[in-house]
């Protein structure tokens, strides 16, 4: 909507033109003081804009590094997580072997007590069979 550029320009020459006027001695008018005005207050806004940018610069730079430090601490306590998930998965994988173990065992129990009962169970039958006879 408004050009920067040509209203700089224009206060740059209309303050020279100023500067020159008090150079040679000549007074100025309050419409020409208030150019003089506009054009240091347009200096001064130029320079806490830079001071400004600058600052931001610095904030996100801060803003970045600390971001990275957050990440960097989390990445840590998530390996310090993954490590003792590792060491519960350890237990958990144990445990499943025991587990394991037992059951086998259970299945050896098993197969060896239905061989003895079967077996006892041919052996009454047999001892029955050979009194009735």
């Amino acid at each position: 909507m408004f050009n920067d550029n040509i209203f700089d320009s224009w206060l740059d020459n209309q303050a020279n033109a100023l500067i020159q006027k008090i150079g040679d001695g000549l007074a100025l008018s309050s419409e020409e003081m208030m150019i003089l005005v506009l054009k240091a207050q347009s200096n001064h806004f130029h320079h806490l804009d830079q001071e400004l940018r600058e600052e931001i610069k610095l904030v996100r730079e801060e803003i970045h590094e600390e971001t990275k430090l957050i990440r960097d601490e989390m990445n840590h306590r998530f390996e310090q997580v993954d490590k003792r998930f590792e060491q519960v998965d350890k237990r958990f994988e144990q445990v499943d072997k025991r587990f394991d173990a037992l059951i086998a065992r259970m299945d050896r129990f098993m197969l060896w007590s239905l061989g003895l009962t079967v077996s006892s169970t041919f052996l009454i039958l047999g001892f029955m069979f050979n009194l009735y006879k």
